[in-house]
């Protein structure tokens, strides 16, 4: 067995970096865990998942440079527990827009 040193960006929001303090380095880990534990893909909307005691919520996409990035905030406890996927968020933009109801998304 070897380990591979992926490519990874973490951009967490200000309310984040004083949510977490130190454990910046941990909740990102536990952040990507909680991406890949999921099994939809890299490419993710929204997802919440519990760090210590906070819930904070991702969403990631990988650049065209093959680097991924992982966008760290609080998560809402109000929101149903479900992951939306990049694909999924895409899909129902492309239908809203067929509605009228969103402009066209640019690709």
């Amino acid at each position: 067995m070897f380990r591979v040193q992926a490519p990874l960006i973490v951009v967490p929001t200000a309310e984040v970096r004083a949510a977490v303090g130190r454990h910046l380095r941990a909740a990102s880990i536990d952040a990507y865990r909680a991406i890949a534990q999921n099994g939809q893909g890299l490419e993710i909307a929204h997802l919440q998942f519990r760090f210590r005691d906070r819930l904070l919520a991702v969403c990631s996409r990988i650049r065209r440079d093959g680097f991924i990035v992982i966008e760290l905030g609080i998560g809402n406890p109000k929101l149903p527990d479900r992951v939306i996927t990049l694909r999924q968020l895409e899909q129902a933009e492309d239908k809203a827009a067929k509605r009228h109801l969103l402009p066209p998304r640019r690709s």
